[in-house]
């Protein structure tokens, strides 16, 4: 039965992965990955030279009930998405010294409450506590970054010019050479 690594395809830092010549396994390498197609066999296949796609379906499904242009609405939902997800990064970042602070408190708090529970409840109560500290601060603030980062994404999403006959740029220049 082939090991967990040579299923993912990896193996840990310092160690060969295991090699069974009865069964024609071959040792993982970049150039030779492996992939088991079943319990009993082991195969190579080719690595992909580039990563694979992002599937843009519920995207483009979305769009198609908008009543605009459907490359603009693409271009706009991804922007939205993207602006979201750097927004309550960057909201959770900026509150981490409130949301520490907040954990201390809702910990001591946690202890104080567990004590009726002994001995356990020494161990759960602050574990606890300080994880709901915590999320009462950085919750909101990761909504609220999140917010903020979609509604400014969905703005650069709409006022960006769209790509016209291959150029990425949104300018208008010819895409051939004078020469």
């Amino acid at each position: 039965m082939p090991t967990l690594f040579a299923l993912l395809g990896q193996s840990p830092v310092g160690i060969a992965p295991p090699v069974d010549t009865r069964r024609g396994d071959r040792a993982v390498t970049p150039a030779n990955p492996l992939v088991a197609d079943s319990w009993n066999r082991v195969e190579t296949v080719d690595a992909p030279d580039a990563p694979p796609a992002v599937d843009q379906q519920p995207i483009q499904a979305f769009c198609e009930r908008v009543p605009v242009d459907p490359g603009r609405c693409t271009v706009t939902a991804v922007d939205a998405g993207v602006g979201a997800a750097i927004g309550a990064g960057i909201a959770a970042g900026v509150s981490a010294p409130v949301a520490i602070a907040a954990g201390m408190v809702g910990a001591a708090a946690g202890f104080v409450a567990g004590i009726p529970f002994l001995p356990t409840g020494l161990v759960v109560g602050p574990l606890l506590g300080a994880a709901v500290g915590v999320a009462v601060v950085a919750g909101p603030a990761a909504l609220l970054g999140g917010a903020l980062g979609a509604s400014l994404g969905a703005i650069v999403g709409i006022t960006t010019p769209l790509p016209q006959d291959g150029r990425t740029d949104g300018s208008g220049a010819p895409t051939t050479s004078p020469r």
